[in-house]
């Protein structure tokens, strides 16, 4: 036996529908909003810092001598090796000795022919002056004797000089190194003719153990270094000889080599505005060449300074700013002026302090005002790297 379902009028059915229609969307849930999102923040770090001063500079030899012969001659020895350490006193090359030992050897016969022509002088005026208290002879003829015996005594003065003189070329036929260095080249070969007619260049000798750092200092950092002096010593000297100079070169990161202030000149250069600075530096192991271009850093104070992750400064049309995150954990937007760049920290020299909670880690999420989920780090192995490390500007 078949049911028969009621037949429904229009205006029933759409009643219908709409009101099944109303049951469906009411049972929808509403749209949940998503969560903040997760930053990290820090607080900033306080530490000493140093600020400096930097140059270019340059580096000159401690001593530097140029090797000529004082005697012309053939060179008949040369006694180095190219870039060898010599000592003082010790012989580079040798001048063909032969003619002046020669001459020596004359220098000494006219010596002792002097000597004896004065001894017969001698004899002469003891003979003449017994001979005079006799009056046997006339006064005029023991002046005579006596002026003859005063002429061979400066014929042996002379001749004695001429000796020295000779024994003293002699000796310049070996050229000695005058100073503790390094020799370049030889310049001259074995058996070529120097010393004639002109001041011939044998080598060069230089003493770069320690060395020297040469640089231009402006005027405005000697009159800050002038008046930081004043205010700690009353002295309006800038030189201070135990300054530490640190050094680097061209190749180098940092300054690993130390030395101090060695020399200030005592004028400024009007037609640049700069002074004269020089630095010397201890070399042993030679690596610091004279010539060599290098980086130059004087340290200038040490201050307490306040310092975040570079990251975390941002910068937009009004100037340099930082996000924050407040006890709401909202972000708070914060005007801050900033300083140098100490390794991956940004000195902040006003604007924020230690209590300050700084988000360093998902700033594109963070909005102003919105809110955050926070999570603290408390950069230590940040610190232990700082204190381990330079705290230097840059």
């Amino acid at each position: 036996m078949r049911t028969h379902l009621p037949i429904l009028s229009l205006p029933t059915a759409i009643a219908f529908a709409f009101t099944v229609f109303i049951a469906g969307c009411g049972s929808q849930p509403p749209p949940v909003a998503p969560p903040p999102p997760e930053v990290t923040i820090s607080s900033p770090i306080e530490r000493d810092i140093t600020s400096y001063l930097e140059y270019t500079g340059s580096t000159a030899a401690f001593e530097s001598v140029d090797i000529r012969p004082r005697v012309s001659g053939y060179v008949e020895t040369i006694s180095f090796a190219p870039r060898a350490k010599v000592k003082a006193g010790e012989v580079l090359f040798v001048i063909d000795p032969g003619p002046y030992k020669a001459r020596m050897e004359q220098a000494e016969a006219a010596l002792d022919a002097a000597k004896a022509a004065l001894r017969i002088r001698e004899i002469e005026l003891d003979k003449y002056t017994r001979l005079g208290s006799k009056e046997v002879i006339a006064e005029f003829k023991l002046d005579e004797t006596r002026a003859a015996r005063d002429m061979a005594q400066a014929e042996v003065e002379r001749a004695k000089a001429n000796l020295d003189a000779a024994k003293l070329d002699l000796a310049f036929t070996e050229v000695k190194s005058p100073i503790n260095g390094r020799v370049s080249r030889n310049l001259v070969d074995r058996g070529n003719l120097v010393g004639a007619n002109e001041n011939t260049l044998l080598a060069n000798v230089v003493n770069d153990d320690p060395i020297y750092v040469y640089f231009n200092m402006s005027e405005i950092d000697l009159l800050t270094l002038i008046r930081r002096g004043l205010k700690k010593n009353g002295d309006a000297d800038p030189q201070n000889e135990s300054a530490l100079v640190s050094v680097g070169l061209a190749d180098e990161s940092g300054y690993p080599h130390q030395g101090t202030l060695d020399y200030t000149d005592t004028k400024v250069d009007p037609s640049t505005g700069t002074i004269q600075v020089r630095a010397v530096l201890p070399n042993p192991s030679g690596l610091l060449v004279p010539g060599m271009y290098t980086r130059v850093r004087v340290p200038l104070e040490t201050r307490s300074a306040i310092l975040v992750p570079d990251i975390a400064v941002l910068t937009d049309q009004g100037g340099k700013y930082v996000l924050l995150c407040n006890e709401k954990n909202e972000v708070v937007l914060r005007r801050v002026r900033t300083g140098r760049l100490v390794k991956d920290l940004r000195v902040i020299e006003d604007g924020l302090t230690r209590k300050d909670k700084i988000i360093v880690s998902g700033l594109q999420r963070a909005r102003p005002g919105g809110p955050v989920s926070p999570t603290f780090a408390a950069m230590e192995s940040l610190k232990t790297a700082l204190d381990q490390g330079d705290l230097s500007t840059n």
